[in-house]
């Protein structure tokens, strides 16, 4: 029966052993409790504090699977304001994004919050395009289409009537610079200036094309010159990483080789997305060399279709030109020049530097490359390792 149980909760990601509650670092769904969030406790008390002292408006930044989403729930959950929470991701492979489309993924994320927070009931019902059924909200499209301006009064009003904050959260918010038939910078211009109750939060792993949306260095853009709190997350330090390995494997009782997790380590890089990946990985199938190879070749996959997401947007031959950046990066090429090189060699002409310079930033702004006083690296361990393994079959794809 001990048995069963445990499998069952192995294959559930459910932590409870014998009735006895564990963290549990391995699940790889985003945390929402502070004891299943490894360490970030600087960033999540930055967090948690510019939420407590009024910030309008706050970033949390950093590249894909350094933990934004599990900071950005944990830190909600501390401050203990109502909030709501649209996932942006769900719209990343469409090449536009309608106001319609828009509309149904707030709803869904407002449906969520209206069967937590019921009070809002009251508020939707007052909403001109807002309709309620019970604890379920519809939001009119068409011509009679609810105005985000109106709903983000709304939960102002909430906040004033019950002398609370609300936050409304836009995970990966960079997907609306695709975004189509509403100008959100001014309504984000609006909150901020006037609305004392709501609180903004954007989260974005494509951090170049989400201050690009911001126009935080444009003079026109209505959000120039706003004081804006930034959360940045980075890749966790050898010493961290092995931790969250042998910490998370505790939580299991199970005691890996060291020399496995010295390989995972290696080959992982500090990125907590595919270190817990890996854990998990590893308490479904066993800890061994072979596990990690079968981890690597999913990991791939779901990298590289991140990959052909971005890469589907763009014409063919500029698609191409992007995988032989990258995979000259992957193959180590560092500088400018070396880059330059490789794609004209690949191309067999000369490439004009405005080009270049143009296709370098775009992965940048896009996180998929990262310059340091290195030069030029793909920071997404598994990335590197599938196209160092699969360019070759991204070009014919792209041809």
């Amino acid at each position: 029966m001990v048995t069963m149980r445990w499998v069952l909760l192995l294959l559930l990601g459910v932590e409870v052993l014998l009735g006895v509650e564990v963290m549990a670092y391995f699940d790889p769904r985003p945390k929402e409790r502070l004891e299943d969030l490894f360490d970030r406790r600087s960033e999540l008390e930055a967090f948690v504090n510019a939420l407590r002292r009024g910030d309008p408006l706050v970033l949390i930044l950093g590249l894909r699977r350094m933990g934004k989403t599990s900071l950005l729930y944990t830190g909600l959950g501390l401050a203990g304001y109502p909030s709501i929470v649209v996932d942006c991701r769900i719209l990343e492979e469409e090449p536009f994004i309608s106001y319609t489309r828009f509309l149904e993924a707030l709803e869904e994320a407002l449906n969520k919050s209206l069967r937590k927070y019921r009070g809002l009931r009251s508020v939707f019902e007052r909403i001109e395009g807002v309709e309620v059924y019970g604890l379920k909200v519809r939001l009119a499209v068409g011509k009679k289409k609810v105005s985000l301006h109106s709903i983000l009064e709304g939960l102002n009003e909430y906040g004033e009537e019950r002398g609370t904050r609300v936050v409304v959260a836009l995970d990966e918010a960079q997907v609306l610079s695709r975004l189509r038939g509403v100008r959100i910078l001014p309504i984000l211009a609006y909150a901020y200036d006037n609305l004392r109750r709501v609180a903004i939060v954007l989260t974005g792993s494509q951090v170049g094309l989400l201050y690009r949306l911001l126009g935080r260095d444009n003079p026109s853009s209505p959000l120039y010159g706003r004081v804006v709190t930034e959360v940045k997350l980075g890749p966790l330090s050898l010493e961290d990483a092995e931790r969250f390995l042998v910490e998370g494997f505790k939580q299991y009782n199970m005691e890996p080789p060291r020399e496995l997790v010295k390989e995972a380590l290696d080959l992982l890089d500090g990125s907590i997305g595919w270190l817990t990946y890996f854990g998990a990985y590893s308490v479904r199938h066993g800890a061994s060399r072979e596990t990690l190879a079968r981890m690597l070749e999913e990991a791939s996959k779901i990298a590289l279709s991140e990959l052909e997401n971005f890469l589907r947007l763009r014409p063919a031959p500029t698609a191409r030109r992007y995988i032989t950046i990258l995979s000259s990066i992957a193959g180590g090429a560092r500088t400018w020049s070396a880059i330059k090189r490789f794609l004209e060699v690949e191309e067999s002409k000369r490439i004009s530097d405005s080009i270049l310079s143009m296709l370098l930033r775009t992965l940048i702004d896009a996180g998929f490359v990262v310059k340091t006083s290195k030069g030029y690296t793909i920071p997404d361990p598994i990335l590197k390792y599938a196209l160092q393994k699969k360019a070759s079959y991204l070009k014919r794809k792209y041809k």
